[in-house]
């Protein structure tokens, strides 16, 4: 595998993380990220930026992707 599909691969799964995190999916008692990572295998960067996008969805009005 190069390493622009993995790019590729991981950008979905921080997304897939992020919706997870802004639907509720997480254990708001524990910590984020060992949650993110663990889940989705995702590295600790790769986890932060989930979070910032799951605070970005829900930041936006209703009905806008």
């Amino acid at each position: 595998m190069s390493e622009g599909s993995e790019m590729v691969s991981g950008i979905g799964d921080v997304q897939a993380a992020a919706r997870w995190l802004a639907t509720g999916g997480a254990d708001r008692t524990k910590a984020a990220v060992p949650q993110i990572r663990a889940r989705f295998n995702l590295s600790a960067v790769q986890a932060i930026a989930a979070i910032r996008e799951s605070n970005a969805l829900l930041s936006r009005p209703e009905g806008t992707a």
